[in-house]
């Protein structure tokens, strides 16, 4: 994970994950949609709670309690787990279904909400609750492979933070998931989506020419 990190940070978020891809598909529906604002750029901070609740402390619990660790997270909260994974197993296996209880309700209600919301919302589950989209944030800034801006060419216009519909301040920080819909937004062409080490290859080559 830490070397998928260095290398893409959230572009596995925004170009490799699956139940993004769903939750994209279901924004496209048309409804009322609730836009970013400071309420959910706050938001945001949720998953960062959840990741250290769910994903670090609950487990070391459950191992000093009983001796083994239990994936927390993926037990008690992730609707990606349950439509991706319990689901089918479930049409497929009906022995499975005889033995549903408490915690698959609660897990289903968990998916159906995140459906409904991912149609009114964009991308909710990325953007509050995934303790994945957590850990990759902290090297959006630090992957070889990513956004970045041309400090040269950009005039500070922010069309790129206004067509984003993720909680970004700026383009490349831990909201971005590097999909690119800003590059096309942007009027100097200062955006691009590449090897973000080549602007310092160029700054190398260019002091070494003088």
């Amino acid at each position: 994970m830490i070397l998928f990190g260095l290398l893409l940070g959230r572009v596995i978020c925004g170009w490799l994950c699956p139940f993004g891809l769903i939750q994209e598909l279901l924004y496209k529906i048309p409804s009322p949609k609730l836009v970013k604002n400071n309420a959910t750029r706050t938001l945001t901070k949720l998953k960062y709670i959840i990741g250290l609740l769910f994903v670090i402390i609950l487990p070391l619990v459950f191992f000093y309690a009983v001796g083994v660790g239990a994936p927390a997270f993926c037990k008690y909260i992730c609707p990606a787990g349950t439509l991706e994974a319990a689901v089918p197993l479930l049409s497929t296996n009906p022995f499975l279904k005889q033995n549903l209880g408490l915690l698959f309700n609660w897990k289903l209600f968990l998916l159906i909400v995140t459906i409904i919301a991912s149609i009114v919302i964009y991308r909710p589950f990325c953007r509050f609750i995934c303790p994945l989209g957590a850990f990759y944030s902290l090297f959006n800034k630090l992957s070889y492979f990513g956004i970045q801006v041309d400090a040269a060419k950009c005039i500070g216009c922010d069309a790129c933070i206004h067509k984003c519909k993720m909680d970004c301040v700026k383009v490349g920080d831990r909201e971005c998931i590097n999909c690119g819909e800003c590059i096309d937004t942007c009027p100097t062409g200062a955006i691009s989506l590449g090897r973000k080490v080549k602007a310092a290859d160029a700054d190398v080559a260019g002091a070494t020419n003088n």
